[in-house]
């Protein structure tokens, strides 16, 4: 115990000797004041960046978000265009099939291509024209 305290005194005694005068701290006291008050401006200037961004990522967001919606719903249109003429085509051919009339295939399928070719003109003429006043509006 006693060799504990004395390598302790020893050790204090030693800092106490290493430690610089008051005449060398105060040079460095100013140093560390100058550099806190750049570090403090420095940390105002990151985090006013930081807002900038975050509002730019948000803006950049919404304006992405409105083209993928615009282009779905172009998408969506050709889709039920597309749909419209294949199954015309399969009605207009399946006559030649035996016991299949084209007056039978179109009462059953008229309401479906009806409502293909009416979603997909809405759906398509809605996403171009959104798609073009979003353009034109930025």
């Amino acid at each position: 115990m006693e060799a504990e305290q004395e390598m302790e005194e020893e050790a204090q005694e030693v800092e106490l000797q290493e430690a610089p005068s008051e005449q060398e701290i105060q040079p460095e006291q100013g140093q560390e004041i100058e550099q806190e008050e750049y570090q403090a401006t420095e940390e105002t200037a990151t985090q006013e960046q930081k807002v900038e961004q975050e509002n730019l990522n948000v803006n950049n967001q919404v304006e992405d978000r409105g083209s993928f919606i615009h282009g779905l719903s172009v998408g969506l249109g050709i889709g039920c265009i597309a749909t419209f003429v294949i199954v015309w085509i399969s009605i207009f051919f399946a006559p030649q099939l035996p016991s299949v009339t084209y007056e039978n295939l179109l009462s059953i399928f008229i309401y479906p291509l009806i409502y293909l070719l009416t979603v997909g003109l809405i759906a398509l003429t809605a996403g171009i024209v959104r798609e073009y006043y979003a353009k034109s509006k930025f």
